[in-house]
């Protein structure tokens, strides 16, 4: 049986202050740095995975290779795993767009 384990990035700065991120390549913060490193290490503990996959943008890279790293794999960057695309809303807070 194959098993699939689903993992948000950690946090952005932008998650943070809840501005929408879409495709905009915003890296991870302290806490999500942090974030990924407890989920690396937890998941090392728990699950033993054959691949480990992401979206190609930085935030989802850095939090799959902290889970990927213990276990001896590479990220595999996936397209089909990017964000939503925002449009012109990319970058703006909700009360901003609510504003426009």
């Amino acid at each position: 049986m194959t098993r699939i384990i689903l993992v948000r990035h950690g946090q952005t700065e932008w998650n943070r202050i809840e501005r929408f991120r879409g495709r905009a390549d915003v890296p991870l913060n302290g806490t999500g740095i942090a974030q990924a490193e407890a989920t690396g290490r937890r998941l090392a503990r728990l699950a033993k995975p054959a691949a480990v996959y992401s979206s190609p943008l930085s935030r989802a890279v850095v939090t799959a290779g902290k889970i990927a790293r213990p276990h001896g794999l590479s990220v595999q960057a996936t397209d089909g795993l990017i964000d939503i695309d925002y449009g012109k809303w990319q970058g703006l807070t909700p009360r901003q767009v609510e504003e426009r």
